[in-house]
């Protein structure tokens, strides 16, 4: 029979019943045990922890037994486990519950216990940590003026990393120039991707793939895709798309957008915005796209979004290829393996435990009215047609007569968009103060 060794576990420490037998230890849990307890133990038990074991045992850690008890005692003193007693035959190792063991004999062998050294007590650790969730397939969408170049190095990695084939479609829309200014032209953008959902929804369920697709999108996608999810509403229930998780990044979604009601209509499960502090194209969509925001550079306001920040990350860093953090991986391999991957598999329960997030510190205000995606395209749209025709004219075309009116023109157009940059500028100063 196996015993339990005596121990002294310290009563008034960082974590102790901290801890809950249903969510993972932080990263941060696992530096501060490493300085009181054997970081060979310590190293394998947060392995056999990130694997999601429900069950933990002496035998598992390297080590003298006494020292290995030692760690699996701590952990249930934070709280992260329950130590048991587990009771099984001798002979046929069936576990057997409170009833069994005051019987003489075992009700599966029928073997007596006194004759084979009576019924085996072994310590456990146990936790009721529930099953990761599955990702059946991914939908990718694109930002403006780019080919989604991300998106296959992202299929690349769902096909590479899990146990199975992931399905990944990636949805492309060429390149946007003054369409983003024009709402006709992003409502038609929409409705074309509505299109092509709707289509991958029944072409995905006649092959069996029957659960809701998550979803990636980045910059211009990420509009389309809230604006999308909005406009569901005005169809019958029945007809609604139906989205699994979402991850948005470089986000131009108003702050305050309604993420509730969607989320109450089972439209989407949950959302991460990633955003980057750095983002220098987000802020500018407020003045272009009317019904945009700075989502993408500050976060959501409210409780409905997990907001995680990249400090000094730019529009497309979290997508990059080429940059790498300091472990050698590339950015994309790094949002990919610490955020993304885990918010599409982890319990809601687990979740919150996710790094790195930042709520805003305010409430978003919007723009004045005349700044709201209203003068912006009417000042830049004019300018860039007087661009092009003056580089006709002066080819020596037949807009050469022209020149000089062009030419006021576009001073007209430029002193616009500059006071109108000026007074962004300064409302945004004073906003901040």
């Amino acid at each position: 029979m196996k015993h339990a060794i005596s121990i002294s576990v310290p009563s008034k420490v960082p974590w102790v019943g901290q801890g809950n037998f249903k969510i993972l230890p932080p990263a941060e849990y696992w530096p501060f045990l490493v300085q009181e307890m054997p970081r060979a133990q310590i190293d394998r038990l947060k392995e056999q922890s990130d694997q999601r074991h429900n069950e933990f045992t002496v035998s598992d850690l390297p080590g003298s037994e006494a020292d290995a008890l030692a760690v699996l005692m701590r952990f249930a003193s934070d709280g992260w486990v329950e130590r048991r007693e587990r009771h099984s035959c001798p002979d046929c190792g069936e576990e057997l519950d409170a009833q069994a063991i005051t019987e003489p004999a075992c009700p599966g062998c029928r073997k007596i216990f006194v004759e084979k050294g009576g019924v085996v007590t072994e310590i456990v650790f146990v936790r009721e940590l529930a099953a990761v969730r599955g990702v059946d397939w991914v939908i990718a969408i694109h930002g403006m003026n780019t080919t989604g170049a991300w998106q296959e190095a992202f299929s690349w990695k769902f096909s590479t990393t899990w146990g199975r084939s992931v399905p990944v479609a990636v949805y492309k829309y060429g390149f946007v120039i003054v369409g983003v200014v024009l709402a006709w032209r992003r409502r038609t953008f929409q409705r074309e991707l509505r299109t092509k959902l709707a289509a991958l929804r029944d072409e995905a369920r006649a092959q069996g793939f029957l659960g809701n697709p998550d979803v990636v999108a980045h910059s211009f996608g990420t509009w389309l895709f809230g604006h999308l999810l909005q406009d569901e509403f005005k169809r019958d229930e029945a007809d609604r798309l139906q989205f699994g998780r979402v991850i948005l990044a470089g986000c131009i979604l108003r702050p305050d957008f309604d993420w509730k009601r969607i989320r109450e209509a089972h439209l989407v499960e949950d959302v991460l915005n990633h955003y980057g502090t750095a983002d220098c194209i987000v802020p500018l969509a407020h003045f272009t796209i009317i019904d945009s925001g700075p989502s993408g550079r500050r976060g959501f306001d409210g409780d409905q979004v997990l907001n995680i920040q990249a400090v000094e990350f730019g529009h497309s860093d979290l997508f990059s290829v080429e940059k790498g953090v300091a472990d050698g991986l590339t950015y994309l391999a790094n949002s990919y393996q610490k955020y993304w991957r885990p918010f599409l598999t982890l319990p809601a329960t687990e979740l919150l435990a996710l790094p790195d997030r930042v709520n805003p510190p305010s409430p978003w205000r919007q723009l004045p009215w005349p700044l709201r995606g209203t003068i912006f395209p009417f000042l830049a749209l004019p300018l860039v047609l007087a661009i092009v025709f003056l580089l006709i004219a002066e080819s020596g075309g037949s807009l050469w007569p022209w020149r000089r009116p062009l030419l006021h023109f576009a001073e007209i157009a430029t002193s616009g968009l500059v006071l109108l940059l000026a007074c962004a500028t300064v409302f945004g100063f004073w906003r901040n103060r």
